[in-house]
């Protein structure tokens, strides 16, 4: 009976059951085959709609990594793809059809060639293809292509038949609720997801995200698209900051100080007030950077950028314009002081010394000032006019400033017809080299001969001072060092082919071209081709090869002088002020500076000077040479000093090669030879 009474209440739940089901299969079923079909077209609209949400997404963020080719930047874009279930796979290319950056779903294939990609969309059985173009304005800059499958909606089908047969079992208030829940629990986040997606499409804007309170898929997926907005966002400002900041010392740089000098202008213009903009220019900050690393360099622009910033007024700005280029835009001028007291205070700041890894440096600058409106009405003009009286200042000298007037434009014209002029005279092979006597105090003995460089531009000679530094400015200088060196030795090995005494020949060098790396190979192929040897050889450096380079310039002369290459000092007396080096380095021979030489006999501080030089140099075993020396009282104050080679009109101005060779020849040296030149 009881078994009975089991069966009979079983049989009742299946009859009811199927009463149920039977009195609401037909609507339930019509209703479910409508649903069915409006949830399949609204899942592939859906998915192409996110795609091409995706997709706008990523075109409008993968611009700024095309343009700086920062493929790093684009694969972290594409990864985001990750959390897009039904994405296979995303590429992009950039305008040569090469592969950019791709993200690639483990398991999956890239299956359709770029090349046979149509721009848009294409649905091949299960699979999409959407494709677009990047571009900035009209520039392509590439393209992005992302594949999807619906292999998911065979997925969501079994769901929904699962749903509907729990629907069919429930009732109809059930399946009400459970529509009810799902679409709160998932339609509304997508929507909003999706809405979010196109805001950031369409305005390019990353500052918005979505409140994410949930633990599940969806807030999976809110949480991956909030960090992909983070990462976009920082990414974003990332490249603002490198495209407006000096990436060394974090000034502004120049696109920054063009929108500022900009906006500076039209405050101005419409306050009828006056701005002035200070181009700076290091001193001998090449040297430094040269002979010191790259590393102690930027240290020290680092060190200037702080110190600028230091002496600046709350409504000023400085930017760094390049290399060791700065710029300042002073606002709300009152009146050429207030200017004046800036420029100096950036002067003496500068002047004080910086210690930058252990190294003392001393570094000054030369400034350049134009005012708006009276030096220039736009950007351009001002820079332009800043910089053209930069040069003057530092044709004033180091630690000068200048203030730019009309009469700099002719110079300036002048001073680029001048590198014209210096290019073109490496090309046509204008320069050449005159020959200056060294003999002894006694006037007994040819010691050598100094090589000295000269041009000729249109039938005048061109002093060495008003070419050699454009030279230098042009980057010429190792050029036209290379070629004296080669020109001096093997006219010096002319001399000994033909018979006459070895005599040294004395060649100048610059800093910039004995601390390069191949200073040494290039004196030694330069003696090698010549056949000279080296103790015929002497070179002479200015005081201001060991300014910031003693540590890189003393092992390369250590091994000149062991190879037999005597050493100068030429000028000595004007320049470094410590002169320890004198102590450490192998140097032969000091030449005291002619304007000492030249006030001999009239003022007795030079002839203490002169003196003290000498002594000094004997003390150390060195030679001495007197530059400049025109007459025979000076010649005689210089032999009382027991100084012990002369160089000066006195017994000869620089010759040609012919004439020296006639020199050689006559040994005649207290004969005048200034008419044979």
């Amino acid at each position: 009976m009881i078994t009975s009474k089991h069966r009979n209440k079983i049989g009742f739940f299946y009859k009811h059951l199927i009463a149920v089901v039977a009195i609401n299969i037909l609507p339930l079923f019509i209703m479910s085959g409508f649903l069915y079909s409006n949830f399949i077209a609204d899942y592939k609209a859906n998915l192409l709609e996110a795609m091409d949400s995706e997709i706008n997404l990523l075109v409008a963020t993968s611009r700024s990594a095309l343009l700086f080719n920062d493929q790093q930047s684009a694969a972290v874009l594409l990864s985001s793809l990750e959390n897009y279930t039904s994405t296979r796979y995303a590429q992009i290319y950039d305008a040569n059809m090469e592969l950019f950056a791709e993200y690639k779903r483990p398991g999956q294939l890239v299956d359709m060639p770029a090349e046979q990609l149509n721009t848009g969309l294409m649905i091949i059985g299960q699979t999409i293809y959407l494709s677009k173009v990047i571009s900035l304005g009209e520039e392509n800059l590439g393209f992005i292509v992302i594949s999807a499958n619906t292999k998911a909606l065979n997925i969501q089908k079994q769901r929904y038949l699962l749903i509907i047969g729990v629907a069919l079992l429930a009732s109809l208030i059930l399946a009400y609720l459970l529509n009810w829940t799902l679409q709160r629990r998932l339609t509304s986040p997508i929507s909003e997801l999706i809405s979010l997606v196109g805001y950031v499409a369409k305005n390019e804007r990353y500052h918005k995200r979505l409140n994410n309170e949930r633990d599940d898929e969806i807030g999976d997926l809110i949480l991956g698209v909030n960090t992909m907005l983070d990462t976009i966002e920082t990414h974003e400002m990332q490249l603002y900051n490198r495209a407006h900041y000096d990436e060394l010392t974090q000034l502004p740089n120049r696109h920054l100080l063009m929108e500022r000098l900009s906006h500076s202008i039209k405050v101005a213009d419409r306050n009828q007030s006056e701005i002035a903009l200070l181009f700076l220019d290091l001193d001998r900050f090449k040297i430094i950077n040269d002979s010191l690393g790259h590393r102690i360099g930027d240290e020290l622009l680092l060190a200037v950028a702080g110190k600028l910033i230091k002496v600046l007024r709350t409504s000023d700005s400085v930017s760094r314009w390049g290399g060791d280029e700065f710029v300042m835009l002073l606002e709300d001028i009152k009146s050429t002081e207030d200017i004046d007291i800036i420029v100096e205070k950036i002067i003496t700041e500068l002047a004080k010394p910086t210690i930058v890894s252990g190294h003392r440096l001393h570094v000054s600058t030369s400034v350049g000032i134009a005012r708006f409106p009276q030096d220039g009405k736009d950007c351009q003009s001002l820079l332009k006019h800043a910089d053209i009286s930069m040069y003057h200042a530092k044709e004033q000298g180091v630690g000068k400033y200048c203030y730019f007037n009309s009469s700099m434009l002719n110079k300036s014209v002048q001073r680029l017809s001048m590198e014209m002029h210096v290019h073109k005279a490496f090309e046509d092979s204008d320069f050449f080299l005159v020959y200056q006597p060294q003999v002894s105090s006694d006037g007994e003995k040819l010691v050598g001969f100094e090589a000295l460089i000269r041009w000729k531009l249109n039938g005048a000679f061109v002093p060495p001072n008003k070419f050699l530094q454009i030279i230098e400015d042009v980057g010429l200088m190792h050029q036209l060092s290379l070629w004296v060196l080669e020109e001096a030795c093997m006219q010096n090995k002319r001399w000994q082919q033909a018979g006459f005494a070895p005599v040294k020949i004395s060649i100048n060098l610059p800093p910039s071209f004995i601390i390069q790396p191949q200073c040494l190979q290039n004196i030694h192929s330069v003696l090698n081709d010549t056949g000279l040897a080296p103790e015929y050889l002497e070179i002479e450096l200015t005081e201001n090869t060991f300014l910031g380079s003693r540590l890189i310039a003393g092992p390369i002369l250590q091994s000149l002088n062991d190879l037999g290459i005597s050493i100068a000092i030429d000028d000595f007396g004007t320049g470094y002020s410590c002169m320890s080096y004198l102590q450490d380095l192998p140097i032969d021979t000091l030449k005291i500076d002619g304007s000492f030489v030249k006030g001999l006999g009239r003022s007795q501080a030079n002839e203490g000077i002169v003196q003290s030089i000498i002594t000094l140099g004997k003390s150390l075993d060195m030679k001495i040479v007197a530059e400049c020396v025109e007459t025979e009282k000076q010649l005689a104050i210089l032999k009382k000093m027991d100084c012990d080679i002369i160089q000066g009109y006195l017994f000869s101005k620089p010759l040609t090669a012919e004439n020296a060779e006639r020199y050689l020849a006559g040994r005649k040296v207290r004969k005048r030879l200034n008419s044979a030149g």
